[in-house]
């Protein structure tokens, strides 16, 4: 199965830029990693590095099982967990991942994350599956409880945090010519909404115009006066979803 992808990563209103993006696309599977390092502690952007760079040693060598999936991203904690005991400066460094791994002979993708940055699995132009933040907000949201006031950004689980790091990691999909993924940092997707990301794909006939729409979009929140947290995106089309989104529209 064809696959092709477009990245970007932006500082947004910040002195620097704690995002990583990682992918690695071989003949039969891929691998693609996207981390946040957290903000307002030193280090992030280095434990961020750190999770994707094992992230990618794991998936860039072969199709990856739900067990090789887990075990990657424990390695990558524990990595960063080195680290904090390494360097004083980094001891509360941490970081969230969401990593995506197709491959491509069996036609199927799988993805994990920790934390708040969030992959968007697209069929035929619309959102089928979105990761549910690992947020104190979020878990309120799900009990029913009342949540206005409370920060989006106070993670429950994340990479560099002590305790519970079992990322959630879904089930195997089939795919399906013409899926779109979006793997992408909480700075894009506190600035464009669900619906605005599926809108922009349904228009779009390559996966860099698809980026471009959504960066666009995040710039036009900046300059209106919105804070700006760094943003970044990874985008992975498999297949031709031109064919499929564009088709809907006429339908």
């Amino acid at each position: 199965m064809d696959i092709s992808y477009a990245w970007f990563s932006c500082t947004g209103g910040r002195s620097g830029n704690q995002d990583v993006i990682g992918h690695v696309v071989a003949e039969g599977h891929a691998c693609f990693v996207v981390s946040d390092g957290i903000a307002g502690e030193p280090g992030g952007e280095v434990a961020a590095q750190c999770a994707v760079n094992h992230i990618l040693a794991y998936g860039s060598a072969r199709p990856m099982t739900s067990v090789a999936i887990e075990a990657c991203i424990r390695d990558a904690n524990d990595a960063i967990l080195a680290e904090q005991a390494r360097d004083a400066r980094n001891q509360k460094m941490g970081a969230t991942v969401v990593a995506l791994f197709i491959d491509r002979t069996a036609r199927t993708a799988q993805w994990a994350h920790l934390g708040d940055s969030r992959l968007y699995h697209f069929r035929r132009g619309l959102l089928i599956h979105r990761t549910r933040d690992d947020s104190l907000l979020q878990r309120m949201a799900d009990a029913g409880l009342p949540f206005d006031g409370i920060s989006p950004n106070l993670l429950d689980r994340a990479l560099g945090v002590h305790g519970d790091i079992t990322p959630c990691v879904s089930p195997i999909e089939s795919l399906h010519d013409g899926d779109a993924f979006l793997l992408c940092t909480d700075g894009l997707w506190h600035a464009v909404p669900d619906a605005s990301i599926e809108q922009h794909l349904r228009i779009v006939n390559k996966v860099d115009d698809w980026l471009s729409l959504l960066r666009h979009a995040v710039s036009h929140q900046h300059t209106h006066g919105a804070p700006m947290d760094n943003y970044s995106a990874l985008a992975v089309w498999a297949g031709r979803p031109e064919d499929v989104t564009l088709q809907r529209i006429k339908e």
